[in-house]
């Protein structure tokens, strides 16, 4: 399923520069125009992620800053935010999400527990789906870890994959990444379908290990004085493990154009966040916190 949605795409994406002067653009073709006409940057290249770190990019993936970012989200039907960056690679079959959340300095001590975590999760699944239900969105129902939170110390980096289905049995990936630094934590957010997540999370990871904070906001630059955050890293994932369902969102008004050129290889395909806030309905959506709620 895999190849042929991204032959499909990648398809739609040549197409655009084969087109002919005189012929008249498809919509599908004018979305793929106008996401490639976003001011990517293109790998090899360092770029920054805000005044906290920069990521190298190796060939074959491409890069947007906080401007470009919101139009694309814009495009793929999703509420843009003012300081998100985007990775994708050159086909954009995946994308990832990358946002510093200024919360202080997280304590890396406290052990994490995925069983006592997973219960935790299991317990908040009644009154966040009722929120949702309210919202007039299906529930969401976290089934299993994809991958038990884990964290290296090395890196100062926490992971973990989560295995979710919605009331009409939609199957949900999810994979997010905590990067732990100096002023707060770096969020990364896989968006990817699930049926190609192995090899969209091997690629993923490929750009993540091209991350780096600057030499005074890396982890080991904490002082005393600094700002502290209110918890630690098993509120991290407690307060980020599930997932918001979107169904208009990764290149929501392609895949409905491509649908009737590929319908069998395209249905079932998802977007997917590590958020849990009030707008639950909106990928990367927001909600106003008190200041001991941890990040999604």
């Amino acid at each position: 399923m895999r190849s042929a949605f991204a032959a499909v795409l990648v398809f739609f994406i040549s197409a655009v520069g084969a087109q002919s002067p005189s012929a008249k653009p498809t919509s599908a073709e004018e979305m793929v125009r106008q996401l490639n006409s976003l001011g990517w940057v293109h790998g090899p290249a360092t770029v920054p992620i805000g005044d906290q770190a920069n990521i190298r990019l190796p060939k074959g993936l491409r890069y947007l800053d906080p401007e470009n970012t919101k139009k694309f989200l814009t495009l793929n039907g999703n509420p843009p935010d003012d300081n998100d960056y985007t990775i994708a690679p050159e086909g954009i079959s995946w994308f990832s999400i990358l946002e510093f959340q200024p919360m202080g300095y997280v304590s890396d001590k406290d052990k994490v527990d995925p069983d006592a975590l997973f219960k935790q999760i299991k317990a908040d699944e009644g009154p966040n789906n009722e929120q949702r239900k309210a919202m007039g969105e299906s529930g969401l129902y976290v089934d299993r870890w994809l991958a038990a939170p884990h964290y290296d110390a090395a890196s100062h980096n926490l992971e973990w994959g989560t295995v979710m289905h919605t009331d009409g049995g939609d199957r949900i990936i999810n994979y997010t990444s905590r990067i732990l630094g100096r002023d707060g934590v770096m969020k990364a957010i896989l968006v990817s379908d699930p049926n190609a997540f192995q090899a969209d999370l091997s690629q993923y990871r490929v750009a993540l290990a091209g991350f780096g904070y600057l030499p005074d906001k890396r982890y080991e630059a904490h002082k005393s004085g600094d700002k502290l955050a209110e918890y630690g890293l098993g509120a991290l994932v407690a307060g980020g493990a599930a997932a918001a369902v979107v169904k208009t969102g990764l290149f929501a008004g392609l895949l409905k154009l491509l649908l009737a050129f590929a319908k069998p290889l395209i249905v079932g395909v998802v977007a997917l966040v590590a958020a849990f806030r009030a707008k639950l309905g909106a990928l990367f959506g927001r909600r106003t916190d008190s200041p001991k709620d941890p990040p999604a």
